[in-house]
């Protein structure tokens, strides 16, 4: 089974989306918000089976879970993060971490654009034109390249 911990916002719910149809029913998904993620983790790392990948999108973690993601790797774990925010870059330091703020197109990048070019280089989803789609909107409302259908959305 996987794990993941994603963002309760647009971006994080995508890249839930982006998981369901990867694993199917074999992927347990929590929509947490900044402030829960740090103690979801702990939680979910003092029961965790190495055999169950934790998957962490569109947020980041204090230290400590830092170094708990680290010996649940060396116990044989496997984990993988997902972030484009600047305050994760340091996270990039670990084998398990992939922050990017940008594409090499000089796009911003998502949670969810990070994620479904992961998934298809790692074969667990294949690209189609609708998911492409899917994925270009949410990455502009996320970085605000969609900001005036954002505003006018807003604002009814």
């Amino acid at each position: 089974m996987h794990y993941l911990y994603s963002h309760n916002d647009l971006d994080g719910v995508s890249c839930g989306i982006l998981a369901r149809l990867a694993f199917g029913s074999n992927v347990e998904i929590q929509y947490v918000s900044i402030q829960r993620l740090d103690q979801k983790i702990q939680q979910h790392l003092e029961t965790a089976k190495t055999t169950d990948p934790l998957w962490v999108t569109d947020l980041s973690m204090n230290s400590e879970n830092e170094e708990r993601i680290h010996t649940f790797i060396e116990l044989g774990g496997s984990a993988q993060l997902i972030d484009h925010h600047k305050t994760a870059l340091h996270l990039n330091d670990h084998s398990w971490a992939h922050v990017k703020i940008a594409h090499e197109e000089d796009k911003l990048a998502s949670a969810t654009s990070l994620l479904y070019d992961f998934l298809i280089k790692s074969d667990y989803l294949q690209r189609s034109q609708a998911l492409d789609e899917f994925v270009e909107l949410v990455r502009q409302w996320d970085t605000w390249n969609g900001i005036a259908t954002k505003t006018s959305v807003q604002n009814g």
